[in-house]
């Protein structure tokens, strides 16, 4: 697998002539997701390539604002299913945005994305990527995979300013993986990123408002029941979890991304250094875990929770009962209970 970062002539070759390009994301596609594929759809658009755009499930609420997201296709419906079968079929590269291995796309998409006969380029800063893809555009000291996206842009353009659209994509992919610039990831080279979107007319602001503060009503009275009643302490183990079943979603009319940044807030309890949701979906439990200095999620969701992602942040998924997969992380807890 060539890293494409240090082979820049690579990138403007691969893309000198129009092409037919699939671009896919990981299910529960989260705002560096989306924002890194939009970004990218846009620019090699503009560029005269024939590009498509899927997701295997439906992104948040929150996101609805971003531009080109009417293009975005669903695998989990007929009619993106079909044409997902029709651009793997007929495309000559496939770019896979903001995950390490095909199966984060969920077991029938990355079934269909296997057979895949083009060139597989890889873009994203997620720890320990798969060796099946032929190009990848990889760093895991990047703050997020739109980060890397800005850098891949630029060497298919460079010396051009991204359009307003394309910066506000990126941003928003931006404050969103780094917890609005606070997580250690984020770095000078961060900062300096989106000092160039700003040059090219972006206004953090009105992306911030729309991500941050378009909450519904719904979503602030979970949010408060959350942590009235559902957030459980353990101080001598200097940890905060949160577990929701399908019925606490029902309650508030759940929408999905409702629950985004919920286990932020478990960490952020005095004391605490580590931090897990727990949430009922269909037959599984979605696992978000959060840490503070060198407690290494990423390696503790690859052991225990079939998942992974960085050092403080990472998710995973339990394929058992919500109460029984409470009992599994408590378990992990007591086993781990040295790290």
């Amino acid at each position: 697998m060539t890293n494409l970062i240090a082979a820049p002539d690579l990138i403007a070759d691969l893309f000198a002539t129009p092409r037919r390009i699939l671009l896919t994301t990981h299910k529960s596609p989260d705002g560096d997701a989306i924002g890194s594929m939009l970004a990218l759809y846009h620019v090699l658009v503009e560029c005269g390539h024939d590009v498509t755009p899927a997701c295997p499930d439906l992104y948040p609420g929150f996101l609805n604002w971003m531009p080109g997201i009417e293009h975005v296709l669903m695998f989990d419906t007929p009619e993106g299913r079909a044409a997902v079968e029709h651009a793997v079929q007929s495309a000559e590269i496939h770019i896979s945005l903001d995950y390490n291995a095909l199966h984060r796309l969920g077991a029938e998409m990355a079934g269909l994305c296997d057979t895949f006969e083009g060139k597989r380029i890889l873009i994203d800063h997620h720890r320990e990527p798969d060796t099946q893809f032929h190009y990848s555009y990889h760093s895991i000291d990047a703050s997020s995979t739109a980060e890397l996206v800005f850098g891949f842009i630029n060497q298919i353009t460079p010396g051009v300013l991204p359009t307003i659209d394309v910066a506000r994509c990126l941003y928003a992919g931006i404050v969103t993986d780094t917890g609005s610039f606070r997580f250690p990831s984020t770095t000078a080279h961060t900062h300096s990123v989106v000092a160039q979107l700003m040059e090219a007319g972006l206004k953090p602001s009105e992306v911030y408002n729309q991500i941050f503060d378009t909450n519904s009503l719904d979503r602030l009275r979970l949010l408060g029941y959350v942590l009235a009643e559902k957030l459980i302490v353990i101080p001598e183990l200097q940890t905060a979890y949160i577990a929701l079943s399908q019925q606490d979603l029902n309650r508030f009319n759940y929408r999905q991304g409702d629950s985004e940044g919920f286990v932020n807030y478990a960490l952020s309890v005095e004391g605490i250094r580590f931090a897990c949701l727990l949430k009922e979906n269909g037959e599984d439990v979605r696992i978000s875990l959060r840490s503070k200095g060198m407690l290494d999620v990423n390696t503790l969701s690859r052991k225990h929770f079939n998942g992974g992602g960085h050092l403080n942040a990472a998710g995973g998924r339990l394929s058992l009962p919500l109460s029984d997969a409470i009992n599994t992380f408590l378990g992990v807890l007591d086993a781990e209970k040295d790290m």
